[in-house]
């Protein structure tokens, strides 16, 4: 178990931004839902931008293979240029992990403050009228994490390498062989079928319904609580009978289960932001999260009051960031 727990530093913000409709417009990109996010969580809660010392964006859906689109974010959210920022390739683990990376930095750096932005446009990998359209959505979370005292956070992350072929996108990158002759770097799912999505759902939910429980319970054993420690459950979207076989494995009442609703399903690492609102301040928190990799993880940890925005819903994108090769 990668488990960490630290002191003293407080999600004191969390902003999130959907399209109008369930999917993102043409044009539209996981760095543009980010930007409205963040955007409105800095202009909520700080007066002088140069406190930031770091921006991460975790994202499996990213604007160019390079350069990041975090530098693109610090641009345009006009961060100060000393603001380290990078992406991270990581979907419906980004909240546990984008979280444990901003902790880490706020140690690490001696910065009082920093941003993480967590997103994906799940249907720019899908065509048009694919069946995964119902399951999958669009959206970006961004959080604001800063020092504080008598605050903890704990959490923990695990991989298992061997199930990253039950969800792939292999094509646009560089593993290529002598039956992709026509290599083609665009990322549309029209582009070629190794532009498409390919995700087993079995697969994936077989592995997590034998992993979950045993190692959602040791995390409750290291952080001394129980399944009733929590005012609030938040796990990452999944089918019923899935869920209802975690739960009752872990111990877990399903009245106080919260996952993904019919309209924002999975949402990558936005799920669980998703299910938080006002009504949850000055609440403890359990977040469950599971996704491609294998990888999957828990967080522990205390909403304040004024922390969750309202939901932003947005199709505005950057008309700046298009690149073309006309000549």
């Amino acid at each position: 178990m990668s488990f960490a727990s630290f002191h003293n530093i407080s999600i004191s913000g969390i902003a999130t931004a959907v399209p109008t409709q369930k999917h993102a417009v043409e044009g539209q990109t996981a760095s543009d839902l980010g930007f409205a996010a963040a955007e409105k969580l800095l202009e909520e809660k700080i007066t002088n931008r140069s406190e930031l010392g770091f921006i991460v964006f975790l994202t499996k859906t990213p604007d160019y293979r390079s350069p990041a689109s975090a530098i693109v974010l610090q641009h345009r959210l006009q961060l100060p240029i000393d603001c380290l920022a990078y992406d991270v390739n990581l979907g419906a683990l980004g909240f546990v992990a984008g979280i444990q990376l901003g902790c880490s930095l706020i140690n690490g750096l001696n910065t009082r403050k920093g941003l993480i932005v967590i997103g994906d446009t799940n249907s720019k990998q899908l065509e048009d009228q694919h069946p995964l359209l119902a399951h999958f959505g669009d959206g970006a979370t961004a959080i604001l994490l800063e020092q504080a005292a008598s605050s903890t956070i704990n959490l923990a992350t695990f991989s298992q390498g061997e199930g990253y072929q039950s969800y792939l996108l292999p094509g646009g990158g560089f593993r290529t062989n002598e039956r992709r002759k026509a290599y083609n770097l665009s990322g549309l799912p029209t582009a070629s079928e190794d532009h498409r999505l390919r995700y087993d759902q079995e697969q994936l939910f077989r592995f997590f319904s034998a992993k979950i429980p045993t190692d959602l319970k040791e995390f409750l054993a290291k952080i001394s609580c129980t399944t009733t420690s929590f005012d609030k459950v938040a796990f990452h979207y999944a089918a019923p009978d899935f869920i209802s076989a975690i739960v009752s494995e872990a111990g877990f009442d399903e009245e106080d289960i919260c996952v993904g609703s019919d309209v924002h399903t999975d949402v990558s690492g936005a799920t669980i932001p998703l299910l938080l609102n006002s009504a949850d301040e000055g609440k403890r928190v359990l977040g469950i999260a599971y996704g491609e990799g294998f990888s999957w993880g828990f967080i522990d940890f205390y909403l304040n009051e004024n922390t969750v925005l309202p939901l932003i819903k947005t199709d505005v994108y950057y008309t700046e960031g298009f690149v073309t090769h006309e000549i």
